[in-house]
């Protein structure tokens, strides 16, 4: 009784199933359906177990014409035609994919580091020659469809004919071959065309349409038959094959498209031998050597149920170096070195072909063999040679060089018996700086180890001590302005443009003045020093002067002075103009804040100080906070200064560096570089005492800045929190800490200073441990510091004092017993 039950639930399922496979043919316009909504039809198909086959069953039973049904399977062939090989390539990558997924990180990365090394290997290791044609997802080997009907095609079931009758009568048929191989034609009856070709059915439909068409004998009407569209075969490709399987592609399709979808040989698969079986006989082999080398396609037609099986190779050899297409390449019997040569794609242009080195495997071990160029014909290739292709010397039969003082230096050919002469003429001859006297040959002797040779070429040039020149030989011609030592005069002081300068023989004293572009108005035309460098070598060794000293006088016209005029200046002369004493430039100080006329001012003597500055600008105001100015002053260092503060700015940073963060670094070597200074000045003492001692004499470039009234107090640093606090007269130092919060609990309470607003400091004072906090003024800055960090013993220190002073304690103790 369970049998029972569970046969009829099976039958009752497999309708179910049936019943939605139907359903899904339910109304489908082939021609409108898209790739998306076709694959998942083909999907579902795949899913229920619907076979090709089936679906004219399942369309009859839905409604669904013969023509609409055919179409549906042709399109589902196409699809899975052009897809099939690159579905199967992308599945196995996602297949790698998903386990990666599941990897964690370490492995992963132990895998991304093999793969890495493998990519490498694969990088430098020859490959098959072919393998990677059907690798390539744009290449399909899809079949054109759309030819014109071929005669030698053979039909088959549900293949389509169009018949078209024209001409004194007129019809046109569609129709489909059936599984017995007939066509059925209205009114003329069945017609067998299975088996025959295209043009033996067109023989075979016309006499049967004669019957009905009388004008057909005497030619008033014609036939035109053509194939609409083709019916799916299955064809078998096995051996080694990277997809070994059943593929079900279009009647058209070559057995470029079943190797393609089938993915082609495997690394052991031949390229060269693969057999299309027909029934129990081997009806050719095809050589796909034809088509990758010469673009030969094979013109066999596939047939339903062909078996295509790839052979494992027989004969593989390889080819690197200098060739076009270095990789490794299945040989024939019988061919030989010149086979492979042009398999390569033929030597490159850097190839040296008059030889090939091959390695060749013996019984024991491999051997060496040089192959000369007129034995590649006939040179047989075996199993396992390796052939490498050399690569040009990088050095030239007929070449020599000539560089230097010649019109036309470059590379010339190397003739029989030429000479140093011939050379010479070649390059147009010597130039006019040319140095004649002596010139060098660069060349390699007979070991190939470079050598020089010298000729005179004033002599060559008369024909005398010609030399002959060898392969290879450079000559270069010194020129005389290359073997002198730069010459220099130089021009310092009150000159336009002070310089260094090119000296020229017959240089005069207002000659270098003119070149450096005149003098300007602070030069004192009495004072002009020429120094010379003593080269005497009796005085340089009885005297201590090195240098002797010219004086000159000069207008700015460079006139009335024939001694400056005529005095010649020697190579490393120094020509110095000095300035009018006492001349200097306007210079300029500036005032902004709270006075009647703030802005730009001209120091107008040597003398002048701060208050004549308020003078100046008309006074303060009346809002003017005179304890609160302050003066910005340029530091003025000199070059030495500078970099004596560079080198200080680097040795603290790094000592601090050591014990503190980097950013205290930065801002030590600011402040210590720093080309600004505040000063603190009492503006108010100024004011009411000028010129006294609090009264500043002026710079240039000095900025003298007056707040207005200030009305707050600011505390920052070790207190509960900060803040800027309301000044009040009667309020102390504590006072505003207090508003602040209070100390915290790291404040150093006897650091505490005062930072006013002029920029002067008041720091905390003790006496007996009582603390004199500074006075506050308006907008003063209060600046509670931090106690110093206090590092703690590590466990290894604790042990080592304890054990130190129990140490010293039994020593005491010992001596006290004593």
């Amino acid at each position: 009784m369970k049998n029972i039950t569970f046969l009829l639930f099976f039958f009752f399922s497999v309708l179910t199933l049936n019943a939605q496979s139907l359903d899904m043919l339910k109304g489908i316009n082939v021609d409108n359906l898209s790739d998306t909504q076709l694959e998942g039809i083909i999907s579902k198909m795949n899913e229920q177990g619907i076979s090709m086959n089936q679906i004219d069953q399942y369309a009859s039973k839905q409604g669904m014409s013969k023509t609409e049904a055919a179409k549906l399977k042709n399109r589902i062939v196409r699809y899975n035609d052009k897809n099939q090989g690159i579905k199967k390539r992308s599945s196995i990558l996602r297949e790698k994919s998903d386990n990666e997924d599941i990897l964690d990180p370490a492995v992963l990365k132990n895998y991304e580091d093999y793969k890495l090394k493998q990519d490498s290997i694969k990088a430098n290791k020859l490959e098959i020659f072919g393998q990677s044609i059907f690798r390539d997802v744009n290449l399909t080997f899809e079949p054109n469809l759309r030819l014109a009907t071929p005669n030698n095609y053979v039909l088959g079931p549900d293949d389509e004919l169009l018949i078209d009758v024209y001409g004194d009568s007129e019809a046109s048929y569609n129709l489909f071959v059936t599984p017995e191989g007939k066509i059925k034609i209205p009114l003329a009856g069945v017609v067998s065309v299975g088996g025959l070709t295209i043009e033996e059915a067109k023989s075979v439909i016309k006499k049967k349409l004669s019957v009905i068409y009388g004008g057909i004998k005497n030619g008033s009407t014609k036939v035109s038959i053509a194939l609409g569209d083709i019916r799916s075969i299955t064809v078998n490709v096995i051996g080694e094959v990277v997809y070994p399987g059943s593929y079900t592609i279009p009647s058209l399709a070559s057995v470029y498209n079943a190797l393609y979808v089938s993915g082609g040989p495997t690394e052991k698969g031949s390229f060269r031998k693969i057999q299309v079986s027909r029934g129990h006989s081997v009806i050719a082999v095809v050589d796909l050597y034809d088509f990758l080398v010469y673009g030969k396609q094979c013109n066999l037609r596939l047939q339903d149920q062909d078996v295509i099986k790839i052979l494992p190779y027989s004969n593989r050899v390889s080819i690197s170096g200098e060739v076009k297409v270095p990789a490794i390449y299945e040989m024939k019997e019988f061919e030989t070195v010149a086979n492979l040569i042009q398999f390569a794609g033929g030597f490159t242009e850097n190839a040296y072909r008059e030889r090939i080195t091959a390695y060749r495997n013996t019984t024991k071990e491999k051997s060496v063999v040089d192959i000369t160029m007129p034995q590649f014909n006939n040179y047989l290739t075996e199993a396992g040679d390796e052939y490498k292709v050399g690569e040009l010397l990088k050095r030239f039969t007929n070449r020599v060089q000539i560089t230097g003082s010649v019109y036309r230096p470059g590379v010339y050919s190397l003739s029989a018996g030429m000479k140093v002469s011939d050379l010479l003429a070649k390059a147009d001859g010597l130039k006019d700086d040319a140095f004649a006297t002596r010139a060098v040959v660069y060349r390699k002797n007979s070991k190939n180890l470079p050598e020089i040779t010298s000729f005179s070429p004033a002599d060559v040039l008369e024909g005398k001590n010609d030399l002959k020149l060898q392969r290879e030989d450079s000559v270069h011609i010194s020129c005389i302005l290359d073997m002198k030592e730069n010459e220099y005069i130089y021009v310092t002081g009150e000159v336009v443009a002070p310089n260094r300068y090119t000296f020229a023989p017959g240089m005069t004293v207002k000659d270098a003045i003119l070149i450096a572009n005149g003098l300007t108005n602070k030069a004192d035309q009495g004072e002009i020093e020429v120094y010379r460098q003593i080269k005497d070598l009796k005085v340089l060794n009885e005297n201590l002067h090195k240098a002797i000293e010219y004086k000159f006088k000069i207008d700015k016209d460079l006139a009335y002075s024939d001694s400056a005029a005529n005095f010649k200046l020697e190579k490393e002369d120094r020509v110095i103009v000095r300035s009018i004493y006492g001349y200097e430039n306007m210079k300029q100080v500036r005032i902004e804040g709270e006075v009647k006329s703030p802005g730009n001012y001209v120091i107008t003597s040597k003398n002048q100080q701060i208050s004549d500055l308020v003078k100046m600008s008309g006074g303060l105001t009346n809002y003017a906070y005179a304890q609160g100015a302050y003066l910005i002053r340029k530091s003025k260092k000199t070059d030495s200064e500078k970099k004596l503060l560079k080198t200080v700015a680097q040795n603290l940073g790094t000592k601090v560096a050591r014990q503190t963060e980097a950013s205290d670094t930065i801002d030590l070597k600011k402040n210590l570089l720093n080309e600004m200074d505040i000063v603190g000045i009492s503006l108010s003492d100024i004011i009411a005492h000028p010129g006294s001692r609090y009264d500043l004499i002026l710079e240039e470039g000095d900025v003298l800045s007056i707040p207005k009234m200030l009305e707050t107090v600011n505390v920052s640093g070790e207190v509960m929190m900060s803040n800027t606090i309301r000044y009040q007269k009667n309020l102390s130092f504590k006072d505003y800490v207090d508003a602040a919060g209070g100390f915290s609990s790291k404040a150093l309470r006897n650091k505490a200073y005062v930072i006013h607003a002029n920029g002067s400091v008041n720091v905390t004072k003790s006496f007996f441990g009582i603390r004199s906090y500074p006075k506050v003024n308006p907008g003063s800055r209060i600046i509670i510091p931090e106690k110093p960090a206090k590092e703690k013993l590590s466990t290894a220190e604790v042990i080592s004092m304890t054990t130190s002073i129990v140490s010293v304690a039994a020593i005491i103790v010992s001596l006290f017993k004593k």
